[in-house]
């Protein structure tokens, strides 16, 4: 067998030199900081915490060896990261919270989100980007989830059809001797605005503790004021966060729409079903998604006393006793709840009576199936308006029982003073 050449056997020998002058021309891992950076702590006001460099450095046999990163594991991956990400967003809040100049527009400039304007907007329940997502929406009451209701809160009628603004309009009048400030045009909305109408009502103690005149069972009141209009995310803008709106509303299939005719004129000629989904949506063309549909749900479940036609006698007298009315004749005692109870029970239907009901249509014709297609979300919205109605025979509950229940009753007053002397 031939010999193996001399060139063969020295070359692992050449890779084997190269390999060591490599590793001995090559700087420590150490080297490559500063001799501050040694220490095995980092100063940050005025504590320490460990130093993650000194996870990095080696000696120049471990570098070769086990490598760099050998004890850089999960665990260290994510305290660290964690320390500085608590830091950049302590400074990103800092400068996102820094006041900004206003405009001479009066929009504030700079600001982190929602922009908060001048003249109110984006002011009311929710945090943050939730209030651009339902606002105006946000600037009337929970009506299940802030009780007992405020003295300072303005209720509001909102009738989207003629047939059931007239009789509960008649109603309110006469039943509850109730001051109607009707905004049944949007220019009529405008010039509330302008004449600042929620503060004007508060000044003019129509709204407000001054609104009490007479001293009544657990804060009810004679002869309320109530805002109605069709135009609901209009009105809705002129109430405050201090005098925000309680909404009262009845809600009918879309079979048996009458709709308000100033409302006919909102949507163009073309949007021609899911009526109340774009209104409440304010998505006036187009189609209609979960979005649109969620955001006219969210008014229906949570800001609004839900009353529907077949059940009008019973809707009006619950939020007659939500709101703490005492009835026409009524005297607003402790004794006599029940019998204010039958006054007013009594003169409600009394009213209705001459009124038609809803209609009914047949399910199973081929019009109503092509009916149904067509408005499935408006339908939606009429199922889940009976739902609300059902679940606030138990949520909304006479003014009395919720003053009791928040330890706010006349009763829990009397015990205080009884107790001090």
């Amino acid at each position: 067998m031939p010999p193996r050449s001399n060139t063969s056997k020295r070359r692992p020998q050449q890779s084997g030199q190269f390999s060591s002058i490599r590793r001995r021309n090559a700087p420590s891992f150490d080297s490559m900081f500063e001799e501050d950076s040694r220490s095995n702590a980092i100063s940050l006001f005025s504590f320490s915490i460990p130093n993650p460099l000194q996870y990095f450095r080696r000696g120049d046999d471990d570098y070769s060896s086990t490598g760099p990163t050998s004890s850089y594991n999960t665990t260290k991956i994510i305290l660290y990261g964690g320390v500085g990400f608590i830091m950049l967003a302590s400074l990103f809040d800092t400068y996102l919270r820094t006041p900004s100049k206003q405009s001479e527009e009066g929009e504030i400039i700079g600001a982190a989100l929602p922009h908060v304007t001048a003249d109110g907007k984006y002011h009311g329940r929710y945090p943050n980007s939730l209030l651009t997502l339902f606002y105006p929406y946000t600037l009337f009451r929970d009506v299940v989830l802030d009780q007992p209701v405020d003295v300072n809160d303005v209720p509001f009628f909102w009738h989207a059809h003629v047939s059931d603004e007239i009789p509960v309009k008649k109603v309110l009048k006469t039943c509850y001797g109730a001051d109607l400030v009707e905004l049944n045009t949007e220019e009529d909305v405008e010039k509330a605005k302008e004449l600042k109408l929620v503060s004007s009502l508060v000044t003019q103690e129509r709204v407000g503790p001054g609104s009490l005149k007479e001293k009544l069972y657990n804060g009810q009141r004679k002869q309320p004021i109530i805002i109605t209009s069709p135009h609901i995310r209009e009105v809705a803008e002129l109430f405050t966060q201090e005098n925000m709106g309680r909404m009262l509303s009845f809600y009918r299939h879309p079979i048996d729409y009458d709709l308000h005719p100033n409302l006919k004129t909102k949507l163009p000629p073309d949007a021609v079903n899911n009526f109340m989904t774009r209104l409440l949506s304010d998505v006036h063309r187009g189609e209609l998604g979960f979005k649109e549909l969620g955001i006219a749900k969210q008014v229906i479940r949570q800001c609004t006393l839900s009353g529907t036609r077949d059940l009008m006698s019973e809707s009006i007298l619950r939020f007659g006793q939500y709101f703490g009315w005492v009835p026409t004749g009524g005297e607003g005692t402790k004794l006599s709840e029940e019998t204010d109870n039958a006054i007013a029970k009594s003169c409600i239907d009394d009213i209705l009576q001459s009124y038609p009901g809803e209609r009914y249509a047949d399910h199973n014709s081929p019009e109503w199936q092509a009916f149904y297609k067509a408005n499935k979300m408006d339908c939606q919205l009429y199922e889940l308006a009976r739902s609300t109605w059902r679940a606030q025979i138990q949520t909304i509950i006479p003014l009395s029982l919720q003053k009791k229940r928040a330890g706010e009753s006349d009763d829990d007053e009397k015990k205080d003073d009884v107790g001090e002397e």
